[in-house]
């Protein structure tokens, strides 16, 4: 399951300041002379695993089977690391094994990191029980063990996480897939069953009438007339459909949002009730709501959620602000669209990505619906 690309920020480079303890078996090889070869080796070695270790670490690089499938690579090498390093450097070289601890974690099953995890730990410990190690190495022992578990465990915390908000986003859009294609089919069986019939009517009357406009014009005249009144009955059909495809409202939008932000572990705030709102600015404000909580559950690492709608002189003033990351990352299209569609009805929307992200929408008010509708020809008003 591959995790949709994203911009990089301060967490992402951690990995590479842990590479900074590899200056303990650094220190302990060059401490007495070495010859050219055993050098080359080393450095080797030591590249290896270093492209290694990016190569599971490295955000940019990773998904969460490639991540996986790599880490157990890696492990293996770090393994392989310390007992080939262990006669030469002694000690220090346990920093492998702490590494190979930290790819541990990155593995779908609980169960398989802790084997492994108490695998390396094994490894760690054997060599005092050979006399490999002598007594006063002994100091450094419980300190590498607890890291070793610290490792497996943190990162096998943070790789379920990311594993799990990968799903609940595929479940998401898989959801939002097949709501789309539940509407088209319901939209085309409405205007099927709407306007399949009248139309037919409509032409056969049509035809009618102008046969009948030389030899009986009152009668193509009143065929004329018949024409006009079922089409006026299929256009009122047609309003009372397109109102059901407005959607059911912010409050529906809203309550939609409680369960995915609940599912996301996120918090949601609202601190005033809703007022209601006039149709084309509620659909545009349900529909902002909808997009700013798609994007808190896919990119935010939010906490909470606090939506305020209050009014103005011109509207309301609707504002949807996230504690996550934020930052100054690119709009995605939906946001773009959103803007255009109320910048369309009179109204703005600005995002601020300080302390989170807040968006701010100033929504029209009724006026934004007649000039709407006046854009419309008459009698096609919807």
């Amino acid at each position: 399951m591959a995790t949709r690309s994203r911009r990089l920020n301060i967490w992402d480079f951690f990995p590479l300041i842990w590479l900074g303890f590899l200056v303990f078996p650094l220190g302990s090889f060059w401490e007495v002379p070495r010859s050219p070869l055993q050098v080359a080796l080393f450095l080797a070695l030591i590249t290896g695993f270093i492209v290694l270790y990016l190569r599971v670490f490295w955000p940019g690089l990773r998904s969460a089977q490639v991540q996986q499938s790599w880490a157990v690579v890696g492990w293996a090498l770090s393994l392989a690391s310390y007992f080939v390093l262990l006669p030469v450097i002694g000690g220090t070289a346990t920093t492998f094994l702490i590494y190979g601890a930290s790819m541990i974690g990155f593995q779908g099953r609980t169960g398989t990191a802790f084997w492994l995890a108490f695998l390396n730990m094994t490894v760690m410990v054997w060599p005092f029980w050979t006399g490999t190690y002598r007594p006063d190495d002994l100091w450094w022992l419980a300190p590498n063990l607890l890291f070793t578990l610290v490792a497996a465990y943190a990162n096998h915390a943070s790789y379920a996480q990311r594993v799990a908000g990968a799903r609940l986003a595929q479940v998401q859009r898989e959801n939002e897939r097949l709501a789309a294609d539940a509407e088209r089919e319901r939209i085309a069986r409405d205007l099927h069953d709407l306007l399949g019939h009248t139309l037919s009517v409509i032409v056969l009357k049509s035809e009618l009438a102008a046969r009948l406009t030389e030899r009986d014009p009152s009668r193509a005249a009143q065929e004329i007339r018949e024409v006009e009144r079922i089409s006026r009955d299929a256009l009122t059909e047609v309003r009372a459909a397109v109102q059901g495809y407005r959607g059911s409202g912010l409050n529906a939008e809203l309550a939609r949002a409680k369960v995915a932000l609940d599912a996301a572990g996120v918090r949601l705030t609202v601190t005033e009730a809703l007022p209601e709102l006039p149709a084309r600015t509620e659909a545009s404000a349900a529909m902002l709501l909808r997009e700013a909580v798609t994007n808190v559950v896919r990119h935010a690492r939010a906490h909470e959620v606090r939506i305020t709608l209050t009014p103005t002189p011109r509207g309301h003033r609707l504002v949807i602000k996230d504690d996550g990351i934020g930052g100054q990352t690119p709009e995605g299209s939906g946001l773009t669209g959103m803007r255009e569609r109320l910048r369309a009805l009179g109204g703005s929307l600005t995002r601020d990505g300080t302390a989170g992200t807040t968006l701010t929408a100033d929504l029209p008010g009724p006026e934004a619906d007649e000039s709407a509708r006046d854009l419309l020809p008459d009698g096609l008003r919807l």
